[in-house]
């Protein structure tokens, strides 16, 4: 299987690699069995209030191998966590003004909470991403969100991992945060 992803990544497009690796299979952590995908998607779709069709799961669990151009394909293991993508325009409006006019409350934040603000600022709003992993707790729907993760956290296959929701703008934000992640490892393949 990295085999092909290989060859998929040096050989075809970078929208055809995506979609065929991230946004259009059963994740890996599914091992194939749509049946049991569609639940855990209506589960967690119940839980935060978005279509089950706009829930995708990206990084290592989708792939079998991590897509940070840093980690070098590695493989997906117990230890991996699961990296969930949530398509929704609604909530990743209500977060970027929710951040935008963070103001004077930003004093009361933790450093981690400051920083992942920053790294919004400066790199993730560009690609129409908000990452939760650091500050879904603050968000006006956080507390929803965080008993959702708490709750897919023990469902199989995603039983006892951690759980990281990222709001994407839409689908195009979606597509091409991961192109450009997907090129990155293209840029790397080719080099070496």
């Amino acid at each position: 299987m990295k085999k092909e992803l290989i060859d998929d990544i040096v050989r075809e497009t970078i929208t055809y690699t995506s979609s065929k690796w991230i946004i259009e299979r059963i994740p890996f952590i599914f091992e194939n069995d749509l049946h049991t995908y569609i639940t855990w998607k209506e589960k967690l779709s119940s839980l935060i209030g978005v279509d089950s069709k706009a829930i995708v799961l990206t990084g290592s669990s989708s792939v079998g191998f991590s897509l940070n151009p840093e980690k070098n394909l590695k493989p997906f293991n117990t230890d991996s966590d699961i990296d969930v993508a949530i398509i929704s325009a609604h909530y990743f409006d209500i977060s970027w003004h929710f951040l935008r006019n963070l103001g004077t409350r930003m004093y009361s934040l933790s450093q981690k909470e400051k920083n992942a603000i920053e790294d919004h600022r400066k790199r993730l709003i560009y690609w129409g991403t908000i990452a939760t992993d650091k500050i879904v707790q603050i968000l006006p729907f956080g507390k929803e969100w965080v008993t959702a993760v708490e709750a897919m956290a023990k469902i199989k296959p995603t039983d006892g991992r951690q759980i990281n929701f990222r709001i994407y703008k839409d689908f195009e934000a979606l597509k091409a945060y991961h192109n450009d992640g997907l090129k990155s490892i293209k840029d790397k393949l080719i080099i070496n």
